[in-house]
């Protein structure tokens, strides 16, 4: 297909080969290569070369007559971009032509009529229009006042062979999208509006109006039209970008006659343009010409695969889905009285099953409906939104090696309970939720709930990162976590999971906004802020959770830090602030399950019981301007054993820095706790609990060790597994709390905001 409809205009056109891009693409026009036995001529003056496009100038094609033609045998191309004609040297006579294409060699289709040209012995460019694939091109000449016709020396064809091939088309650009350096006011909503009364204009030298076309098209040309009745004459450049900052001029000092027709200037193809920028240079009187429409044309890349635009379409395309296959939905809402399924399907790592949106967020699955990935494997979810009514948005059930990304989980509001995403069933393992949006939600069940697979197992080495959580409530005593790792019933398997750089904002569902219920998990590098709850270690053994930063704004209640249960926890590097219930909390237990935390057939109360602490390890953790600190203890029956609070600090104006609620046999060390009280049931020595001001500074919105500090190398004991601060940054000498002192304002970990999270970040 052509670029557009530019008839008898003469542009100047440099082809560039594009880069192809992940999942979808384009490429830039080249020259076809035409087969010698596919060109043909009605008459002749036995000069047709070999192969009419060699690059040659000296080869050379003439006919007499009027209605002489050339003909040109492409075969199978997908889009005829332009034609390259160059007349014969010395020639001067003048006469006209038209091109006409044909797909069957027999009904030909004038698309150029009576093309005028000076003749010269450059390369002159005939663009026509788009049209469907071309097979056959043909040259039919006029005769002049001699009934003879000009001799061309070369004819070049442009276009593109490949299978994704579209045609250029004009860009929706959305008015927000449109900005201007300096403007009369008049900049329409939508500039590319089709309409020549809608008017934008500027004065002054290097003045300049922007469009943001969106990522990875290729531009191919621009048309400009100038003010009804403005007699003056100036020039713009062309210029594009694909960062916003720096811009590459591809048309310099274009000018035009002032008209009120659309005016064509055609530039390099681009890779990957996003931004377009017209530049005016001032005329005599400084002031350049006023534009009364601009319109971009381009290809959008073309997403390989399956397209499907309808709920029918789309279970089809489940249903025929192999290793390889990309399933891509088209702008709507897809629906039904159940879910989509994909079942018993097995893409490999090299080759997945692609489930995606065409454009992200647009493809919404919405009604009755919802989606269901069955006893499969290697597939991707990309994309989708999701505002479905009272079903789980996404089960991923007895599969492994799901990615679930870009993702929007908005659904609608049941007054019940509902989990937006679950996984659980035999041979889940190896899943990654990664920049997903899940919000707003008021139901009860959590977000994303794992359920196990009905043995006692949860599903084994996930990741869930780089989510966007927030909005969960109202707050509910227990039900509404943001995530539930686990259940009661299958706490003593090892999950291997890891949560890790996740950003909770305004999660205030309950007390336990992160509920780990299973063991040998890691919880690491996300941020809580403003959210009512915390993170808890509600059953399982052998969890670490750090590098976490919890920042509370001080005035909410229950805004809270970590609170474990079972054994061999370790908790460290965390950064709690301006929290307004426990920081960090040992609680005691209502069930012993013994040092091994493994007793015989625990029954299911057993299971879904508080269980006692056994060697849990606090250490290098920082709080500051918070309610509490470090609790050791409660109420219940079975207290902390064998464990160890070392290198924290705690300074906080009000409330307790540590409390012991009950004798424990917890070693404490290294520790400093600074404006407020300890309570103790056992007196501490200096060595233990340092009574004394850590010298804090502001970095970044951070609290951390000034130059000054009496925490720096200040540690007490080994602690093999703090190797790395909470800014990411080698321990050297270890300080006491989870800043390691530098001087360095720049760091690789920090509170999360946020545009990095989500289905629109990095």
């Amino acid at each position: 297909m052509g670029k557009g409809k530019k008839a008898g205009i003469v542009l100047l056109l440099v082809s560039l080969f594009l880069a192809m891009i992940p999942f979808s693409g384009y490429a830039a026009d080249a020259k076809l290569s035409i087969a010698p036995s596919g060109m043909t001529a009605s008459a002749d003056d036995g000069n047709v070369p070999a192969n009419t496009v060699d690059g040659s100038l000296t080869t050379r094609w003439s006919a007499s007559g009027d209605g002489q033609w050339i003909k040109f045998d492409l075969g199978t191309v997908k889009k005829v971009s332009f034609i390259k004609i160059a007349f014969l040297n010395g020639d001067t006579r003048t006469s006209n032509f038209d091109i006409q294409i044909s797909t069957d060699n027999v009904n030909f289709t004038t698309v150029q009529a009576n093309v005028t040209s000076s003749l010269n012995t450059s390369l002159q460019i005939f663009d026509f229009p788009d049209v469907d694939p071309v097979r056959y091109v043909r040259i039919v000449g006029h005769g002049n006042s001699v009934n003879a016709w000009n001799s061309y020396t070369e004819a070049e064809i442009y276009g593109d062979t490949s299978a994704s091939a579209s045609a250029d088309s004009k860009f929706s650009v959305p008015g927000a999208s449109v900005t201007a350096s300096a403007d009369d006011g008049n900049v329409p909503a939508n500039t590319v509006d089709g309409s020549l009364t809608t008017r934008w204009s500027a004065n002054g030298n290097g003045q300049w109006i922007k469009y943001d076309l969106g990522s990875n098209v290729k531009v191919s040309f621009i048309k400009i039209a100038f003010l009804s009745g403005d007699t003056r004459t100036s020039s713009c450049d062309i210029q594009t970008s694909t960062d916003n900052v720096n811009f590459t001029t591809v048309q310099a000092n274009v000018t035009s006659s002032l008209n009120t027709s659309l005016q064509t200037f055609d530039f390099p193809d681009v890779t990957s343009v996003r931004y377009v920028r017209i530049v005016g240079h001032g005329n005599s009187l400084n002031t350049w010409n006023s534009y009364t429409e601009v319109e971009i044309y381009g290809v959008v890349p073309v997403t390989p695969g399956v397209p499907v635009s309808t709920s029918a379409e789309l279970t089809t395309a489940l249903s025929n889905a192999s290793a390889g296959t990309t399933i891509v939905l088209a702008n709507g809402s897809y629906t039904q009285t159940g879910p989509f399924v994909l079942s018993n399907k097995n893409g490999t790592a090299s080759s997945p099953i692609t489930i995606k949106a065409a454009n992200q967020g647009q493809a919404i699955i919405s009604g009755g409906a919802s989606l269901q990935i069955q006893n499969s494997s290697n597939v991707v979810i990309e994309g989708l939104k999701f505002t479905n009514l009272g079903n789980t948005a996404l089960l991923l059930d007895g599969s492994n090696n799901i990615r679930v990304t870009r993702n929007l989980f908005a659904l609608q509001a049941t007054g019940s309970t509902l989990i937006w995403l679950q996984v659980s069933g035999v041979n889940s393992h190896h899943n990654r939720i990664d920049h997903n949006d899940f919000g707003n939600k008021s139901d009860t069940d959590p977000l994303i709930a794992y359920q196990g697979d009905g043995n006692g197992n949860i599903s084994q080495y996930d990741v869930i990162e780089y989510n966007y959580f927030h909005d969960v409530g109202p707050w509910v005593a227990n039900g509404k976590e943001t995530i539930r790792l686990g259940l009661s019933g299958i706490s003593l398997s090892n999950g291997f999971n890891t949560i890790q750089y996740n950003l909770f904002e305004n999660c205030d569902g309950e007390p336990e906004i992160v509920s780990v219920k299973s063991s040998n998990n890691t919880v690491r590098y996300n941020t809580f802020k403003t959210s009512k709850g915390g993170l808890t270690s509600r059953h399982g053994h052998f969890n670490s959770f750090y590098g976490n930063f919890f920042l509370g704004d001080g005035v909410e209640t229950e805004e809270a830090g970590i609170r474990i249960y079972g054994n061999d926890h370790k908790i460290y590097n965390n950064y709690m602030e301006n929290l307004t219930a426990n920081a960090i909390i040992l609680d005691n237990g209502n069930y012993d399950g013994g040092t091994s935390g493994y007793p015989s057939n625990p029954t299911a109360d057993d299971l879904r019981a508080q269980w006692k602490i056994y060697r849990a390890q606090v250490v290098n953790n920082t709080i500051v301007n918070s309610t509490t600190g470090i609790i050791v203890g409660s109420s219940k029956a079975f207290a902390t054993q064998d464990s160890r609070i070392a290198n924290n600090i705690v300074r906080n104006s009000t409330g307790t820095l540590y409390d012991e609620v009950v004798t424990t046999n917890t070693v404490f060390e290294g520790n400093m706790g600074f404006g407020s009280t300890v309570s103790n049931n056992s007196s501490r020595t200096t060595a233990q609990i340092w009574g004394v001001n850590p010298l804090l500074t502001t970095v970044n919105g951070l609290q951390k060790l000034s130059s000054g500090s009496p925490a720096i190398n200040a540690a007490l004991g080994t602690y093999t597994f703090v190797t790395e601060d909470m800014d990411g940054e080698t321990r050297t000498t270890t300080d006491i709390g989870a800043d390691e002192r530098s001087s360095s304002t720049s760091f690789g970990k920090h509170p999360l905001v946020v545009t990095e999270v989500g289905p629109n970040a990095p």
